[in-house]
């Protein structure tokens, strides 16, 4: 397909991330994007999620792409190492429970029949609160042949910055990141195209990203102070890992997560109340979640626990976290006594194995 049959897809699929069902969750005062840019320019088109996209867009663009492992849904591995700088290739970042990820499915499938020959194209599940039937369920419903990757880990996520779903990355057939963007725009239709048009001719040597830094990065605490795990005081410490719109956005297209992750929040808060002396903080997934959304977090479910966004996914990723919420314990020297997902309920008999 040309750049006009690019253009004829790009016409049936809305660009605007709150056209479907329900609207995706709200980036606070962070307005429009502005004025369409080049394909390489974050914001072009992307309203709400405009400062998401260019969290990602400052990290990768321009930098060659990370050499990542692809779980595939049929149980096959690809690595990126194997394609990257030989043929461009195009992520999308995805899950069921994101509205605007599914309208855009059908742009996604339309390329890869068209161009799947010359570009490797891939919808990479972020596997968080997204059990892997849901993807099987969605991938049969829609007669999906574009390969499915599922991110077991969070690693491929946090190598490419998701902050945001649906989350686009076009890499050009020299292994440079060209593209990051969130809707189905003409910046978005002119980067395949470019990519498609791109060649392997040496060109200069593109800066490479700066190294993750070693452990974790602290985190930022929504009451004004930062937590560092490595020098954290030698004290029993409860982290909960939440998505803070599981309760409102997701519980508009998978209610019964829904209602787990608010079960779940309301017993951390009776069993923090109950235990004061207890160093407890809660690890906010990354994605679409800002100062604002913590603060919508507090006053929806009245909680009290701190909050910390993980931005590069870097903590749930080193706790092996894919849903949420999960509470984990921790003794005194950092063992983890345990840990508690679903509904919560067991949160007291965990608590109560501190000495």
């Amino acid at each position: 397909m040309n750049r006009r049959g690019l253009g004829i897809v790009l016409a049936l699929v809305s660009p605007s991330c709150g056209k479907a069902d329900a609207p995706a969750p709200s980036a606070g005062s962070a307005g429009s994007a502005g004025s369409a840019g080049s394909a390489g320019s974050a914001g072009s088109g992307e309203g709400e999620a405009a400062p998401y996209v260019k969290v990602a867009h400052d990290a990768l663009v321009g930098h060659r792409a990370p050499a990542v492992t692809l779980d595939l849904l049929d149980g096959t591995q690809v690595d990126l190492a194997t394609l990257i700088g030989r043929t461009p290739i195009y992520l999308k970042f995805w899950a069921t429970w994101c509205v605007p990820c599914r309208a855009q499915m059908p742009h996604l499938e339309a390329t890869y029949r068209d161009h799947g020959h010359d570009l490797a194209v891939f919808a990479v599940d972020v596997a968080l609160n997204d059990p892997i039937e849901n993807v099987r369920a969605f991938v049969a419903d829609k007669h999906l042949t574009v390969p499915v990757a599922i991110d077991r880990t969070g690693t491929v996520a946090e190598a490419f910055d998701l902050n945001v779903t649906p989350q686009h990355v076009v890499i050009d057939r020299a292994g440079v990141v060209r593209y990051v963007g969130h809707a189905v725009t003409p910046a978005l239709e002119r980067a395949l195209a470019d990519a498609l048009g791109s060649s392997t001719a040496p060109t200069p040597v593109p800066t490479a990203a700066a190294p993750a830094p070693a452990g974790l990065p602290a985190l930022v605490l929504d009451n004004g102070t930062r937590f560092d795990y490595a020098t954290r005081p030698r004290a029993p410490l409860a982290l909960t890992f939440a998505t803070l719109f599981c309760d409102s956005y997701i519980a508009n297209s998978r209610p019964e997560i829904g209602a787990t992750c608010a079960a779940h929040a309301y017993h951390v808060e009776e069993v923090h109340r109950a235990h004061p002396e207890l160093t407890w903080l809660t690890v906010a997934f990354p994605v679409w979640t800002s100062d604002d959304e913590i603060r919508d977090f507090h006053q929806r479910l009245g909680v009290t626990v701190p909050v910390g966004i993980d931005h590069g996914n870097a903590w749930f990723r080193q706790f092996h976290v894919r849903d949420t919420y999960t509470t984990i314990l921790f003794d005194a020297a950092g063992g983890e006594l345990g840990r508690v997902d679903g509904d919560g309920a067991p949160l007291a008999a965990l608590i109560a194995k501190v000495k």
